[in-house]
């Protein structure tokens, strides 16, 4: 992948200082972020060419596509540095109901089962599945939207698409650049 591409197609990353590389791995997900301070585990260290001192996007699955970054990029720090994702975010954290914390624990006893999860849930939901579920619509992670979320989130993850570029004709090129169909 080439990182450039993704700053063309989402220009709102393009000022931020972003450390790239591209990692393929066999039978891994798709990426990985990495704050500032963040050294990575014991299992995966944070790449040498990720400097320390600056946010980190480590690339590992050729199909990982652009809008998958500013999805990662968003969700892990976007989220805590630009005042207006901040407070998107923590609108659609205290939006959530019953219904969908549930959902939420779901995921975590399954990330336990078919990925050894071993953090506590809490630390889970804050890293993990928090920002996967602002993901899941925002970034076209998800399918069946309607399914995962009501109209009042739909609106407020609209806003965000807006801010960040995210239009019909990014969708567009996205799809055209992995082949599938993807829904607006």
């Amino acid at each position: 992948m080439d990182f450039s591409n993704v700053l063309k197609m989402y220009p709102y990353l393009s000022d931020k200082n972003i450390a790239f590389t591209y990692s393929p791995k066999k039978d891994a997900g798709y990426l990985e972020f990495y704050s500032p301070t963040e050294t990575g585990s014991k299992e995966n260290p944070r790449p040498k060419s990720l400097p320390m001192g600056q946010v980190g996007i480590e690339v590992l699955r050729e199909d990982t596509r652009p809008i998958d970054v500013l999805g990662d990029y968003v969700s892990h720090w976007g989220v805590v540095e630009d005042p207006f994702l901040r407070r998107s975010y923590q609108a659609f954290v205290n939006s959530l109901d019953n219904k969908q914390l549930n959902i939420l624990q779901r995921q975590y006893i399954d990330s336990k089962k078919m990925y050894g999860e071993n953090r506590p849930f809490n630390q889970w939901l804050e890293i993990t599945g928090l920002p996967g579920y602002f993901r899941g619509y925002t970034f076209d992670q998800w399918d069946k939207p309607e399914e995962m979320y009501r109209s009042d989130q739909l609106k407020l993850l609209d806003n965000v698409k807006g801010y960040l570029g995210i239009t019909p004709s990014t969708l567009s090129e996205l799809k055209d650049s992995v082949g599938d169909s993807v829904e607006d």
